[in-house]
């Protein structure tokens, strides 16, 4: 009976309406969530244009063209760098030499580098190298093997090889420096798409530069960055008055990464508008089912029914409404995440099913804390309403 009393002035239709227009917030809130779990996959990523904003600097071709340990210093001490790499050249001569099965062996004279594993875009255990082992792991850039199958392996009759299998072709190399010669037996570990270098580990570079020629000066002629963001002016200013180059992909492919996270962060802040807005709107229109049902609450009071009794008949309301919002808008951003799956996959990105996990268990979070945050409302406008020094209690029209 207390129901139907206190429901009289509940149309079905209005909180259909009210239900729609809270999902279509939360719809964009869980959308963006979802994209943003998905694209962690890019942004975090270190082999992608979208992945850590490294910048490789370098100084005008000559013979002074080394970066001193004070230039080092200064470059370390800027607010818009976070921390500084050498790439460490070898002081020596390197003849790499590959031969493939029923086919003549090709050789050809190499350069290789080694910089701090924390820049090096390729994960992986076998990435290590200490005096003794019989094999040397070495990290190409991508390009070389594009370079190789389309270019080189074509024209001689070569056969063409893809990532999968690059790692088991042996290479022979002959290191001769000032003092020695040696041979090492190595192998392409994987291929890097951030730095276009031949690269070693740290280990085996300095262990044979020490060997080979303890003579030779290390020199530092590259530097990489790891900076906020490549495309910042403060930035580019200060590598222009020092007269660092870099390449200028790199500042574009961190614009567009700029641009993209803007995007994300612009939508979900109109979804986190719409959520707030259309929870304002549900607060108020209780807020007017309350007042509209004012003398009944005050007689059923009176009567004896509890402030529990009458609010619970406004607090399944409230569940109702969200309830259908958030199994709505869970709805919608598991639609788009399906829709949009085709675009992302472009990008590199893996279709998995973990972004809809994290969305249910968000869902339920908000559904609890909008839940609590109804009832504390609700009943607080209900103890107001049949309390008799309120200012509630006013005639109605």
């Amino acid at each position: 009976m207390i129901e139907q009393l206190l429901k009289k002035q509940v149309h079905k239709s209005q909180l259909l309406f009210f239900a729609l227009s809270s999902s279509l917030g939360l719809a964009i809130l869980l959308i963006v969530v979802q994209l943003f779990i998905d694209t962690q996959s890019i942004f975090n990523s270190k082999n992608d244009l979208l992945g850590n904003q490294n910048l490789i600097i370098y100084k005008d071709l000559g013979r002074d063209n080394a970066f001193t340990a004070s230039e080092i210093e200064t470059l370390n001490a800027q607010d818009f760098i976070n921390k500084t790499g050498s790439f460490t050249h070898g002081t020596y001569r390197v003849l790499a030499s590959v031969t493939f099965p029923n086919h003549a062996g090709i050789s050809t004279e190499m350069f290789l580098e080694a910089v701090s594993d924390q820049f090096i875009d390729i994960t992986n255990k076998d990435w290590k190298w200490k005096p003794g082992d019989k094999e040397v792991p070495i990290i190409i850039p991508k390009n070389y093997i594009n370079l190789y199958n389309f270019g080189y392996a074509a024209s001689s009759g070569l056969p063409q090889v893809n990532e999968k299998i690059i790692r088991q072709v042996p290479i022979d190399l002959t290191l001769t420096g000032t003092h020695y010669t040696q041979n090492y037996r190595a192998y392409i570990l994987d291929a890097s798409e951030k730095i276009n270098s031949i690269l070693v580990p740290e280990s085996f570079l300095n262990y044979t530069n020490s060997k080979l020629s303890p003579n030779k000066e290390h020199k530092v002629s590259r530097i990489i960055l790891d900076v906020i963001n490549p495309s910042d002016p403060k930035l580019l200013e200060f590598l222009a008055s020092k007269k660092y180059n870099y390449l200028s992909n790199d500042i574009q492919n961190s614009k567009l990464s700029y641009v993209l996270k803007l995007i994300l962060s612009i939508v979900l802040g109109i979804g986190l508008l719409i959520t707030i807005l259309s929870i304002y709107l549900v607060i108020t229109n209780i807020n007017l089912l309350i007042l509209k049902n004012k003398q009944t609450i005050t007689q059923l009071h009176f009567l004896g029914y509890s402030k529990t009794q009458i609010a619970k008949v406004y607090h399944a309301i409230a569940y109702k409404i969200l309830a259908i919002s958030i199994v709505v808008a869970l709805l919608l951003s598991i639609i788009c995440k399906f829709i949009f799956s085709p675009y992302l996959s472009v990008l590199q990105v893996e279709h998995t099913l973990t972004s809809i996990l994290y969305l249910i268990i968000l869902s339920l979070f908000i559904f609890i804390g909008l839940a609590l945050y109804y009832r504390k409302h609700t009943n607080s406008k209900i103890q107001q309403m049949i309390s008799p020094n309120t200012s509630l209690l006013t005639t109605e029209n």
